[in-house]
């Protein structure tokens, strides 16, 4: 008789998976949102009351589409939890819920099946780790993308119908509330539309705009400024279909650019600003500096293009435009193409108006003509000591040197003084800043009216108005009160004159104050400083210094 011993042996239990359950709604709505709280519900319920399984949460997004991942923060945060181990399994209720973008949804996949974690799909019956479940996945997501695709086409077409028909969407502008019917005007917030345009016909910076508008409580950025300057809102129209969602995959919203119909609907609502001022704004806008910055810098074209060579490194001379100081003229100048791009070379950089006057000495003109250097020049070589070689076409070569001034020798050599108010030409003489010429007239205006000069500063400044050094200051003030320059007399000094004496010039350039308001000024001037004289008098002999007020 054999016996043999069995062993008791135990059951091994299979570990519990932790699972975790995503749904998504793509609109906000009542229905809608509590459709998504049923999920929520159904799946806590579901993944509690299976034994074999561990509850990781539920994740879900309200209001977000399908067409991306990147705005849907619960989608997120689950890839996340799942990275750190969170997650065995993850239960959806169907493929266009996880994602309608095909490419979104197998990389998710794909990674999700990197790391050894399922994604069930309920109404497809499909999991992720089986044989064929990407298969499956990849050819149900490319319907699901057709259909997201079909379902936006269907919204453009009746969102463009409306257009045809008027009809607009709800969303205001500042300055404005929809209230059921039409837009209606916000005065509050319409009062400062009207400051915007007032301020740019005005001449005041944005920036400063911005700043009182942030003041007084209202949206200051600079970007809003300029949006709203170019807003026909507010001149009572408004254009439909001016923006357009390139393609429902990536929901990048474009300009339409005549890749649609537009349509401009006139006198549409009521206006806050009207259409003089409206117009008159667009077309200052075409012509600002502050919108049209990169305008400003355009390169045109020029003779001494690839011609202009590098003595020390043998690089092309490139041109480029910068804004003057004071006044809205522009000004050219040549660089060294390694000198900038590169910083491998310290050559000096040429004006333009330097180029020209060289060009016209080795040529015998008296005025520069891009023809004729055009047709007889081949290059110009630079120097180190600021000698320039022409070489021409008929084998030739001319030298001329460009005269360079430091600040120092400048003012002793350059009779034309930068007088506030003008600009020197060289074509014109002295010609008007409007802006600054017309603080000009202010400061004799207010000084007149028995106004002090730090409050004439504080005024001016206060109303937009500024010198090439920022402020208008209480030492030019002064000087502007006091110089008869601006009754149109210039005045040469005795080391610039060919006489060897001081000159006076009348009528040199165009006056901005009569005489009569000059000679009242300087009355009102001698008064005040004999005022003055008088307290410092009575200072020192109390045993204080006096003050200047």
């Amino acid at each position: 008789m054999k016996i043999t011993r069995i062993e008791p042996t135990v059951a091994t239990l299979k570990p519990q998976k932790k699972v975790a359950a995503y749904a998504r709604v793509s609109v906000e709505s009542d229905r809608l949102n509590h459709s998504l709280s049923a999920q929520v519900s159904y799946y806590s319920k579901l993944i509690q009351n299976n034994p074999a399984w561990i509850y990781a949460g539920v994740y879900a997004d309200s209001g977000i589409s399908g067409g991306g991942i990147s705005r849907r923060a619960e989608f997120k945060r689950m890839v996340e939890d799942c990275d750190a181990g969170c997650i065995d399994i993850v239960l959806c209720k169907s493929i266009s819920r996880f994602a309608r973008n095909t490419v979104d949804l197998l990389e998710t996949v794909r990674h999700l099946k990197s790391l050894g974690i399922d994604v069930w799909f309920e109404k497809e019956n499909i999991q992720s780790l089986s044989a064929d479940g990407e298969l499956m996945i990849g050819i149900l997501a490319g319907f699901a993308e057709e259909e997201s695709r079909s379902q936006s086409d269907n919204a453009k077409w009746s969102i463009q119908k409306k257009f045809e028909r008027g009809e607009q969407w709800h969303a205001a502008a500042y300055g404005y509330r929809w209230d059921g019917k039409s837009f209606v005007i916000c005065e509050e917030e319409a009062d400062a539309i009207r400051v915007i345009y007032d301020n740019f016909l005005k001449d005041i910076p944005l920036s400063q705009t911005s700043r009182w508008l942030q003041k007084h409580g209202h949206a200051s950025s600079v970007p809003f400024i300029r949006y709203a300057l170019r807003n026909m809102v507010y001149a009572g129209d408004v254009l439909l279909q001016r923006y357009i969602t390139e393609n429902p995959r990536t929901h990048r919203i474009i300009e339409n650019k005549g890749q649609l119909p537009r349509y401009y609907i006139t006198d549409n609502h009521p206006a806050i600003i009207d259409r003089e001022t409206f117009d008159k704004v667009q077309e200052k806008i075409r012509a600002s500096y502050e919108f049209n910055t990169a305008a400003h810098r355009i390169v045109k074209p020029s003779c001494f293009s690839a011609k202009i060579i590098c003595g020390k490194c043998g690089a092309h001379f490139v041109k480029g435009v910068t804004r003057t100081n004071g006044h809205d003229g522009l000004q050219e100048h040549w660089y060294c193409y390694e000198k900038i791009r590169k910083r491998t070379c310290d050559a000096r950089n040429i004006r333009g108006y330097r180029l020209r006057k060289a060009s016209c000495e080795v040529l015998g003109l008296s005025e520069f003509d891009e023809d004729v250097f055009a047709k007889t020049v081949e290059k110009i070589l630079t120097t180190d000591a600021d000698v320039l070689e022409f070489h021409f076409y008929d084998g030739t070569v001319k030298t001329t040197r460009i005269r360079y001034f430091n600040q120092a020798e400048k003012k002793r050599t350059d009779p034309h003084k930068k007088l506030f108010g003008y600009r020197w030409s060289r074509e014109q003489g002295y010609v008007l800043v409007p802006k600054e010429a017309e603080a000009v007239r202010l400061i004799f205006q207010y000084y007149l009216d028995g106004w002090q000069i730090t409050d004439i500063s504080r005024k001016l400044e206060a109303d937009g108005y500024g010198s090439i050094h920022g402020k208008i200051s209480r030492k030019l003030i002064a000087y502007t009160l006091e110089s008869d320059f601006y009754l149109g007399v210039r005045r040469i000094k005795a080391q610039f004159s060919e006489s060897g004496q001081e000159e006076i010039i009348e009528n040199d350039h165009e006056p901005l104050v009569t005489q009569e308001i000059f000679d009242a000024v300087q009355m009102r001037r001698q008064a005040e400083y004999k005022r003055w004289k008088g307290r410092e008098r009575d200072a020192k002999c109390d045993g204080h210094p006096g003050q200047h007020p």
